[in-house]
């Protein structure tokens, strides 16, 4: 089950990307202002009343995009140690992307995208097998060194009207 998360979540949330994110940079001071932030949506996966993986998303207009557009940001996916490679981080994938496709309702929402470590290469593999393509190879570099490469995933909704646009 995925389930909005409450206040009573996020010193968990801090913790897990703590331990999950340790070699990338402190996200335990990180997570706490992102969490804060009313365009930031946190969203909890837990089985039996145990939490066992999140992901925030954020929702902002870039200066990138069209007037108008808003970008979903996946700024962070994390799941438990002992739950990884199970099938529980694609799951949250799937929803971050619905969340984006269900803002794409009632406002332009023409992508989603998000950031990975260059070491990351399961990560990299799940998110190209759920449509992300390399937008930015160097993005920067995370505080541990690693570059950071950004990704996006067009939402459905863009490339119909892409699409119908250009008469295919």
């Amino acid at each position: 089950m995925i389930r909005r998360a409450a206040a009573t979540d996020h010193q968990w949330i801090v913790e897990l990307a703590s331990e999950v994110y340790r070699d990338l940079g402190d996200y335990g001071s990180i997570i706490p202002g992102w969490l804060e932030h009313s365009g930031v949506l946190p969203y909890i996966a837990e089985s039996g009343g145990h939490r066992q993986g999140f992901i925030l998303v954020g929702f902002y207009v870039p200066s990138d995009a069209p007037r108008g557009a808003l970008v979903a940001d996946l700024l962070a996916i994390a799941v438990e140690p002992e739950f990884q490679r199970q099938g529980l981080g694609r799951g949250l994938l799937d929803y971050a992307i619905e969340l984006a496709e269900i803002a794409g309702r009632s406002n332009f929402v023409p992508q989603i995208r998000l950031t990975v470590a260059e070491t990351n290469i399961p990560g990299q593999k799940l998110f190209r097998s759920a449509g992300f393509v390399v937008l930015n190879h160097e993005h920067g570099n995370y505080d541990g060194g690693q570059r950071a490469i950004r990704m996006q995933r067009p939402m459905p909704s863009v490339v119909v009207e892409e699409e119908a646009l250009s008469g295919v």
